[in-house]
Order: C-alpha cells, then sequence, then structure tokens
C-alpha cells in the first residue's frame, strides 16, 4: 500500500522501479529478523562487558568480583549467539549495530530495572524454560514497545516502519521452539516469506492494483453515493483499489478474509471512520462483482461473504 501510494504520488515513477522497492522491502524484513536476533546477543554482550570491566577496577569490590552471572550465561541467547546460520547471515548481510552502542547501552540499562529481570537474577535456580521465559519477556515487555529501538530501526531502513510487531512475534516463535538439547545446528530459524509464491503473490497485487486503478476508482465512486471521490482520502482509495484487485485475481483467497484484511488495514493507516465506510463500499462493489463474474472463487466457501 505504501508504495502504490509512492507511485501514485511521484509523477516520474515507473511501475518497474516501484516494484523494485516493494521486493527490496520483502527482503528487508529478513534482515530486521536478523537484526532483533543480534540485538539479544549484543545486550548480553554488552552485560559481559560490564561485568568484566568492574571485575578488572583498581578499587573492586566483593560484588565486583564475585558478580551475578546468570544473564551473561543465559543458554538461550548464546544457543543463538553460537548458531552457524545466524552468524554467517550477520557477517553476510551486514547486519549490525555498531553504528548505535547507546541503544545497547540504553537497552541494557532499561533491561536490569524490570521486574521480571531482577525476578530472573534473584531466583535461587534456573532450569532453562526460566532461561527461556526470560527472552520471551524481553522481547514482549522490553522491546516491543521501546521508542529508541523504533527510532534506531528507523533510521537503519524506512521498509522497517511497520514491520517490527510482525518480526517480533516470528522471532518470539523462535524462541519459543528452542530446546536445550540444541546445538549450534539445531535451532530452526523461521522463514517470513515462501521466496517464490508470496513474491509472486506481491508482484501480481501490486501490479493489477497499478493497471487497474482507473476502472478500481470509477467502480470506487459508483457506490459513494454523494461523495465527490476527491473528499475520499487517498488512503482509503487505495485500501479499496487493492482490495478489488485481490478480490478479482486471488481466487484461492476467501471473500470475507479479503474483506476483513483490508478492513483491518484501514484500522492503522485511515481515519477513524475509515474501516466503516470501506467495509460499506467494498460489500457492494462484491456484490456487483459476483454478479459481472469477475470475482471467481475456487474451493468451497469461497463466495461467501
Amino acid at each position: 500500500m505504501q508504495l502504490l501510494y509512492s507511485y501514485e504520488k511521484k509523477e516520474d515513477a515507473t511501475i518497474n522501479e516501484i516494484e523494485k522497492d516493494l521486493f527490496k522491502s520483502i527482503n528487508k524484513t529478513t534482515d530486521l529478523y536478523y537484526h532483533i536476533l543480534l540485538l539479544l546477543t549484543d545486550i548480553q554482550r554488552r552485560a559481559f562487558l560490564k561485568m568484566d570491566a568492574a571485575r578488572n577496577r583498581l578499587l573492586a569490590t566483593p560484588e565486583d568480583l564475585n558478580p551475578n552471572t546468570r544473564f551473561i550465561e543465559n543458554p538461550v541467547i548464546r544457543q543463538i549467539a553460537n548458531n552457524r546460520k545466524f552468524k554467517t547471515y550477520v557477517a553476510t548481510n551486514y547486519v549490525s549495530f555498531n553504528d548505535t552502542p547507546e541503544l545497547i547501552n540504553g537497552m541494557y540499562n532499561k533491561l536490569t530495572e524490570l521486574d521480571f529481570f531482577k525476578a530472573y537474577m534473584d531466583a535461587p535456580l534456573m532450569n532453562y524454560e526460566g532461561h527461556k521465559q526470560l527472552v520471551l519477556d524481553i522481547l514482549s515487555d522490553l522491546f516491543a514497545d521501546d521508542a529508541d529501538l523504533d527510532e534506531t530501526l528507523e533510521n537503519k531502513s524506512i521498509f522497517w516502519n511497520d514491520d517490527l510487531e510482525l518480526v517480533l512475534s516470528m522471532v518470539y516463535k523462535t524462541v519459543k521452539r528452542m530446546r536445550r538439547e540444541f546445538n549450534e545446528d539445531s535451532i530452526y530459524f523461521l522463514a517470513l516469506y515462501n521466496e517464490e509464491e508470496d513474491f509472486e503473490l506481491a508482484k501480481t497485487l501490486y501490479r493489477k492494483s497499478v493497471l487497474d486503478m482507473r476502472s478500481n476508482m470509477e467502480l470506487i465512486n459508483k457506490y459513494t453515493n454523494n461523495w465527490d471521490l476527491d473528499r475520499i482520502s487517498d488512503i482509503d482509495k487505495l485500501i479499496m483499489d487493492i482490495a478489488i484487485s485481490e478480490l478479482k485475481y486471488f481466487p484461492s483467497i476467501p471473500i470475507r478474509v479479503t474483506l476483513n484484511e483490508y478492513i483491518e488495514v484501514s484500522k492503522c493507516y485511515g481515519s477513524d471512520k475509515s474501516s466503516g465506510f470501506i467495509n460499506g463500499i467494498l460489500d457492494k462493489i462484491v456484490t456487483e462483482l459476483q454478479e459481472t463474474g469477475e470475482i471467481l472463487k475456487t474451493g468451497r466457501g469461497l463466495m461467501e461473504v
């Protein structure tokens, strides 16, 4: 939707140019996945370096000399850090936070102040599942809503504006599946996309939305009653344009799935009234497209609205 908006607003943009940005954005999401994994290992390393510096102070305290090493020895984070696929991807794709050391320092300092971290460090005993739960809590309670992390990631890539929630859920699933017996090659890093299938879906949806934009807008205008099409927000129009293209050109996606999907999108990007407005217009458009035979779904139940 964002790239379609760029295409519409840039007078000299071509379909092929924007399409390249589309594929780049998909690939960059995988980079974000590994950035989040790396952030876990970098925070652990920061803890080690801070502890090591304290041990070597000229006037080290007994606490400095005998620190609580539970976090720096967390086996779940260590499994990620030592995984060959992880290390290879990080090295070959320039995944790094070296240019933002203040983020790592800040995230570690915030972590040490959180109640779940204090409880983890103070527990008399800790099994593997307890170590794993700490990592899951970091993902859901620290990474998921941190303004500094959001800003850093946005500065690294414009394509990550809306991907963090999805990627965090994928990293969460990755960690959830980890086991003590995993060795350096055992961790199954999730594929965010089925490369061939998802790239083709994105390409087709993007191109159909561009090529059919004029006819889709005429259809939208037909059902906006007394509304002038120019008075409808650009975002609402683009959401409906993409939805109509998906309805017409993807026979395996149920109608209700498409409608629900774009109503949810409108809640994120439209106004307070967008979802209800778009829902009403799309319902009428679906009826017409069914009557004219432009929606052809294959499979039981796929025609149900």
